[in-house]
């Protein structure tokens, strides 16, 4: 279970907020969430700003935590490992600009 805080409706205050995430998949890393900072475009999201937003949202993309699970796929990262979370972009992982660490040049 996901313990988190979470905007319900536009220009209204973040509130506890659990949900199962269902089950892990062979790529993805489940990571214990310490540090989470909160920017001008989480706010602008949960206050629907820009009117795409889906509630419940749960804001804050700037993420510090421990790794506490990982898919049967993942061989580079491991349980207890300290890992930050920044932007994500929807790259595709694979191209030559994110095999460098470039993904915000990605193209897919």
């Amino acid at each position: 279970m996901i313990h988190a805080y979470a905007a319900q409706a536009p220009r209204q205050p973040l509130a506890p907020f659990e949900f199962d995430p269902g089950p892990l998949g062979d790529q993805e890393v489940e990571v214990a969430v310490t540090h989470c900072g909160i920017c001008h475009s989480d706010l602008s999201m949960a206050d629907n700003e820009w009117g795409m937003t889906a509630y419940p949202l749960v804001p804050g993309h700037e993420v510090v935590g421990t790794i506490a699970s990982v898919g049967k796929g993942v061989t580079q990262l491991k349980p207890g490992q300290r890992v930050g979370v920044g932007w994500l972009c929807g790259s595709c992982g694979t191209c030559e600009w994110c095999r460098r660490g470039k993904d915000h040049l990605c193209s897919r």
